[in-house]
């Protein structure tokens, strides 16, 4: 029967509409995660904290305060309930709505009311967006709708119109939150509609339905956002003796409550309750004192509300969802006063951040209290830094990211100093322990004292990995290679790293690792990087790999850092040096082969390019056949037209962009001459590599540099690919005008001309390849696909 559902399916029917918030923006680092770890939560907050990053969102942080302060062992003795972090945090899924869930509940709703009504339900279209899931209605009203439908369908008097006027109503109770099936409407479409409210059934209709619609009646008001009339017809439901579902009323009339005392009316409501809270940050403290007496009003009333729902033992069940919207109402009416309770209660790392949600509510509002303020407002920030400590610690690490006003990041390295020698004096080694990590994370140059300390970090101490990548840094910044490198190889080959099983963690070592490399042959070791893998958002895990090599296969390539040193920082000699290295895999060797081939060639350094089209052909079944016969060619001339073509064909690059698993031909109309734009003229110049995201180190310096700086500048000297093979193709068509693959070639020409890397005569080009392929091709099909020259 209705009332042996669960507590919280039927009050997830309440919940206001969902909004999606599909996440966007600019790079982002593939193989570091910067905003939080890829460690799964639970263990990270048993402990297992990688290499922190100050970047990190504040309740990583947080948790990370709390681990050092506490200790390995201090942290299994206080309390910590596994799943605390994940709850407090929410999903880590980046707010993208998952559709697959909603489609189920969707589909048993249909299913339900096609049993009960006996008709077979209608074959959605393929373009029906509440068949295909995405639901404007919490998923939980169509749960509990359907459960009570199957109920109603199993009693002996149910009948057809009984049932038929049920699902009438329900209908009607779903158009109120958004979805009306007859008229679909966008789940982002605020544009508020005028519903009618369900016709009541009549008081000749027996008792039970009549009640059990009751309900419907009141969920309606609710999401029609009449919140005294759900308080009112809820709070009627829990008063009436013996009503099916008199257990919930007086606890959804309490939720009522608390919905109407934070409603901003309106058709944009999130943006007119941020305005409301923009406009009480720059209230005078006469209207900001009226205002918190009207908040602590309504929350005195909730709370009287709520004391009656915990007086009653028969309501047991409820007890905790009412403490819940106590605290949650604590926090929406009088912001400031329950930031303060909550972070003094935090900043004991001995008690329980996770106790009725106290870290969860306290991101809430530091996501607000904690932003820089407007121009027209005064920085609460520094009083809030100086009232506890975790929050002063979290403030000082997140300075350099986000907070240059007032404080720079040298201000932030003294105070972290400061605050280090200050409680090793005093011998408060939990407080020691959690500024000397800020020092050090902060510090580009360690004092004798901040290193020795950092050197005695013990590897089974949370902050051991943290401490060893930071010496590693600094050792690079002081010029001190060699204990940069013994730092690095102990850490790579050692327990504590393969135990954190972080892809983050190792990248970071690896790129410090790679920028202190001694010789091509040894930086080789640490080009590969493991990509960060997507998180779960019910358990923070990183996802699996999936064992056949599907779509979902771990990623392993080179990074940006390794890029940039493939493509501006090594001799065509040294790239074919490094294609023999058994290190690396097959494709990303053909790739690195492909670039010493078409640049030697570029060059005219014959040699090396015979030399690296043999690599190729060891490694690359697909091309051997290519650089076999661009072998046996003779002279540089059809050296360089065989190359250019078939690099034309396959979409070969000189310059390195990532392993391609699979090499293979181009569709002959869709290709491009897109191999290269303007190549880079100086060592270390970027072409295009995420190095700004991926927060990339200074490049090694390694190989033979002169012949490096020589072919790099002989190289910046040629146009993009487009105008040189573009060029190329105008000469060819003089120098052997019988040649078949011309049509072909004045086609890839005038079409590449149409955007991308350009050079500046790109135009006349156009104009000469296209009127030469029309005036001796005109009823050839390349000619024919070529309508215009751009």
């Amino acid at each position: 029967m209705i009332h042996s559902l669960r507590p919280l399916v039927i009050a997830s029917a309440l919940l206001a509409c969902a909004q999606a918030a599909a996440s966007s923006g600019g790079p982002w680092d593939p193989y570091v995660s910067r905003s939080g770890p890829d460690i799964a939560l639970n263990r990270y907050q048993s402990g297992e904290l990688g290499v922190l990053l100050p970047s990190y969102d504040r309740m990583y942080l947080y948790t990370a305060w709390r681990t050092v302060q506490l200790g390995a062992d201090g942290l299994k003795s206080v309390p910590n309930p596994q799943g605390g972090l994940l709850r407090a945090i929410g999903s880590r899924n980046g707010g993208w709505v998952d559709a697959t869930e909603g489609k189920k509940v969707y589909g048993a709703w249909l299913a339900a009311v096609g049993a009960a009504l006996k008709q077979a339900p209608a074959a959605p279209k393929a373009d029906d967006s509440m068949a295909n899931g995405y639901l404007n209605c919490p998923l939980g009203g169509y749960t509990f709708a359907t459960s009570t439908l199957n109920d109603l369908a199993r009693r002996p008097d149910a009948t057809p119109a009984r049932l038929n006027a049920w699902v009438a109503t329900q209908r009607q109770v779903f158009k109120f939150c958004g979805d009306d099936v007859d008229a679909p409407r966008n789940r982002f479409d605020e544009t508020k509609r005028v519903i009618p409210a369900p016709a009541e059934l009549p008081a000749t209709e027996a008792l039970y339905w009549r009640q059990v619609q009751q309900y419907q009646l009141a969920s309606a008001a609710f999401y029609g956002e009449n919140y005294a009339l759900s308080a009112s017809l809820f709070a009627k439901i829990g008063a009436t003796d013996k009503h099916p579902l008199r257990q919930w009323g007086e606890y959804l009339s309490l939720r009522s409550q608390a919905r109407a005392a934070t409603f901003v009316p309106g058709p944009n409501a999130d943006q007119a309750a941020w305005q409301e809270r923009l406009d009480a940050k720059r209230e005078s403290p006469a209207a900001a004192a009226a205002r918190l007496a009207a908040a602590q009003k309504k929350l005195a009333a909730i709370q009287a509300s709520a004391d009656h729902i915990l007086a009653n033992p028969e309501l047991a069940s409820l007890h905790e969802a009412t403490r819940a919207i106590v605290r949650s109402m604590q926090v929406r009416l009088t912001p400031t006063l329950r930031f303060a309770e909550l972070s003094k209660l935090l900043d004991d790392p001995r008690a329980n951040p996770y106790q009725d949600d106290h870290l969860g509510d306290w991101r809430v509002l530091a996501n607000d209290l904690l932003q820089p303020p407007g121009a027209d407002q005064t920085d609460a920030r520094p009083a809030l830094r100086a009232s506890a400590g975790f929050i002063d610690w979290l403030q000082t690490l997140q300075q350099c990211e986000e907070y240059n006003a007032k404080r720079s990041c040298a201000v932030e390295r003294a105070h972290a100093i400061d605050l280090w020698n200050r409680y090793a004096k005093e011998g408060n080694k939990a407080q020691a322990r959690v500024w000397l990590l800020a020092a050090v994370m902060l510090s580009e140059k360690l004092t004798p004292e901040l290193e020795k300390a950092a050197q005695q970090v013990a590897s089974g101490t949370p902050e051991y990995l943290t401490m060893r990548h930071a010496l590693a840094r600094h050792y690079r910044l002081s010029n001190l290679a060699d204990k940069a490198r013994t730092i690095g190889d102990a850490v790579l080959t050692g327990p504590a790293l393969a135990a954190s099983n972080s892809s983050s963690a190792r990248n970071q070592f690896l790129q410090e690792r790679f920028a202190v490399a001694s010789s091509p042959a040894d930086a080789a070791n640490y080009l590969l990087r493991t990509a960060s893998r997507d998180l779960d958002p019910d358990t923070g895990e990183q996802a699996k790999a999936s064992e056949d090599g599907g779509a979902d296969k771990v990623r392993v390539d080179i990074a940006a850092d390794g890029t940039r040193w493939l493509n501006s920082g090594l001799s065509v000699a040294d790239l074919s040096a490094l294609a023999a290295s058994t290190n690396l895999s097959k494709p990303i060797r053909t790739q690195i082969a492909v670039a010493a081939w078409m640049r030697s060639d570029l060059l005219g350094q014959d040699d090396a390019a015979l030399n690296a089209a043999r690599q190729i052909e060891q490694t690359a079944p697909a091309l051997a056949p290519v650089m076999e016969k661009y072998r046996k060619l003779a002279g540089t001339p059809e050296h360089r037209y065989w190359m250019l073509l078939n690099a034309l064909k396959y979409g070969l690059s000189p310059m390195y962009s990532g392993a391609t698993a699979e090499i293979k031909v181009r569709a002959p109309d869709e290709t491009l001459a897109d191999l290269w734009c303007k190549l880079p003229a100086k060592p270390g110049a970027s072409y295009g590599e995420n190095t700004d995201a991926e927060h990339t180190l200074p490049m090694p310096d390694l190989g033979n540099s002169a012949a490096r700086n020589q072919e790099l500048a002989q190289l910046a000297g040629l146009k993009t690919a487009t105008g040189y093979i573009g060029d190329y193709v105008m000469r060819r068509a003089t120098a052997v005008p019988t040649d078949p693959e011309l049509p072909w070639l004045l086609y890839v020409t005038v079409q590449s001309t149409r955007g991308g890397c350009l050079d500046a005569d790109a135009k006349t080009l156009s104009r000469s390849a296209f009127t030469l392929l029309h005036k001796r091709y005109k009823n050839n099909e390349w000619a024919r696909k070529t309508p215009y020259f751009y």
